[in-house]
């Protein structure tokens, strides 16, 4: 699952190299100095090292955030399948009287004194938590491509 996700999110990231620069409120670019786009994308590809391209229509690019919503969701369903694996382990790891008990998770802090041997599964809990907030942006992200209005999306600073 975790190289498909890489793959997805490979993939995914050629949309944010597409720049929706100088279009100015609603995409026309009026009142936008001409040599903006070029100064700043070349600055941006010096600084990053990312091939960036304009928007191939700068109106579309401005009210549509479709892209923001595809990556969000490329990262959300990797988030799921690690909050998955994350969670099977803290099963696995269950213990050590009454549980799975089929791994051992190595002790990263000291477990419980009323319960001894007990060793708490702290990684797998934490990278669940951060999975939580993934997906919990995601909905976020959507919600705030969702409302955006006619030509100009102000909930995009919400992205």
């Amino acid at each position: 699952y975790i190289k498909s996700d890489i793959a997805k999110l490979t993939k995914a990231r050629e949309a944010m190299a597409v720049l929706n620069l100088g279009a100015t409120a609603i995409g026309t670019g009026i009142n936008c100095h001409p040599d903006y786009k070029n100064v700043v994308e070349k600055k941006l590809k010096e600084i990053t090292g990312v091939n960036f391209t304009p928007a191939e229509d700068l109106i579309a690019a401005t009210q549509d955030t479709a892209d923001f919503v595809y990556v969000s969701g490329c990262l959300k369903t990797a988030a799921v399948r690690l909050s998955k694996i994350a969670n099977d382990l803290r099963l696995m790891n269950s213990g050590p009287r009454c549980g799975l008990g089929e791994i051992t998770l190595p002790a990263m802090q000291p477990g419980s004194s009323i319960m001894p041997g007990k060793v708490n599964p702290v990684i797998c809990e934490v990278v669940g938590e951060a999975c939580y907030e993934v997906i919990g942006n995601d909905v976020t992200i959507m919600l705030c491509s969702e409302r955006g209005e006619f030509e100009l999306n102000a909930f995009e600073p919400g992205i």
